[in-house]
């Protein structure tokens, strides 16, 4: 049995909603893509914005929101997997390394898909080669990536004893697990 404290807001509103529309943006665009009408275009445009607004509050949002915060650099990444698979790693109160790495890879992904599938909407480049391919390929990344993130996040939730799915839906997470809290000092944030 493992010992808990209270439970404190991490994850604040806006990251927790965009998390969660971008996620079924993702799957509605896919089950339209091949729909008659403007469905499949006007929810990538969707996508899009709110993709745009996680990056923006990225920057300006609340602590364990921005990127400053779950972002490390690929040494620091290196070093924490060792750590995590050793049993030895850290607990992060927000992103782990590992999770901040696959944010920016989703979201890098995600964004090429975007990027190309407006072009496709334009004169300039509709029907062009390489931008059906980049969409087509980089859209196959992208659903690959998903189960290695939903992986990843039932493992770290099994190994660091806290259920990280609810904590992305309700945005709370324990202050502190068998002693341990954030390396980086604990802080949560002020409800909104």
């Amino acid at each position: 049995m493992t010992a808990t404290s209270k439970q404190i807001l991490v994850f604040d509103r806006i990251v927790r909603s965009t998390h969660w529309l971008i996620a079924v943006g993702i799957v509605a665009t896919w089950f339209t893509r091949h729909a008659r009408g403007a469905w499949h275009e006007w929810l990538g445009y969707g996508v899009a914005a709110v993709l745009l607004l996680r990056l923006l509050w990225g920057l300006i949002g609340s602590r364990h929101a921005r990127f400053a915060d779950f972002m490390q650099s690929p040494l620091a990444t290196i070093r924490y997997a060792r750590k995590w698979w050793a049993g030895t790693a850290p607990r992060f109160l927000g992103h782990n390394p590992l999770g901040g790495w696959m944010i920016v890879t989703i979201w890098t992904t995600l964004a090429v898909v975007l990027v190309t599938g407006y072009l496709f909407t334009t004169d300039r480049w509709f029907g062009i080669e390489w931008v059906i391919e980049t969409h087509a390929i980089s859209t196959w990344v992208l659903l690959g990536l998903i189960p290695i993130h939903v992986i990843g996040v039932l493992l770290a939730s099994y190994r660091d004893r806290e259920h990280l799915i609810l904590a992305m839906i309700h945005g709370r997470k324990p202050e502190v697990i068998d002693g341990q809290t954030d390396p980086s000092g604990t802080s949560a944030i002020k409800p909104r």
